[in-house]
């Protein structure tokens, strides 16, 4: 049985790479998906999918630099995105983060990442920042050309080079820094 689980999840992999694949699960994911701010409910569920062993506890600390949202596909969890203010004593992250970008597996490609991280940009802006950052491995392709997409570019944070560069020795990948410009609202 884990033989032929393990061969479905390689043929679903490899099949996210079709254009054809991911025009019709766009087609079919736009219709039923909802996005909203993350309840604690949601933020518990959150959990149980990306850190199963974790402790519920720390849902209970809440943050007010950050919010949560996530993604509901028929009433399904299908993804989930924040919102990270990170103020000055923080350096070098300063400044609006998106993090945590999630979407489950089957349905990536189908623009739900897309509408999660448009719902970060919207609420920067309208709190009137200039900028949004995140930070994504630099052989993440689908990651790179998704934010590309949304307008986001390579950019260098001199503060936090040597923590991007140490953590690439320990762990073999290197994370990379992308901007958004935001427009200024009148």
């Amino acid at each position: 049985m884990e033989k032929l689980r393990r061969i479905a999840g390689i043929a679903l992999r490899n099949l996210l790479g079709f254009a054809l694949y991911r025009l019709i699960g766009r087609a079919l994911a736009v219709r039923g998906v909802t996005i909203r701010v993350a309840t604690y409910a949601d933020n518990l569920k959150v959990q149980r999918w990306l850190n199963p062993n974790g402790n519920p506890e720390q849902l209970s600390r809440r943050n007010p630099d950050v919010t949560d949202w996530v993604a509901h596909w028929y009433g399904q969890l299908a993804g989930f995105v924040q919102l990270v203010r990170h103020p000055p004593e923080h350096s070098p992250y300063t400044g609006y983060w998106l993090f945590s970008l999630y979407v489950k597996s089957p349905l990536r490609g189908a623009g739900i990442g897309e509408k999660l991280s448009q719902e970060v940009i919207a609420l920067a802006g309208s709190e009137g920042v200039q900028t949004v950052d995140l930070l994504v491995f630099n052989d993440n392709f689908p990651a790179i050309r998704l934010y590309s997409k949304l307008g986001f570019e390579m950019h260098t944070i001199r503060e936090l080079e040597p923590k991007l560069v140490a953590e690439e020795k320990i762990s073999g990948r290197r994370r990379v820094v992308m901007r958004k410009q935001l427009e200024k609202q009148a």
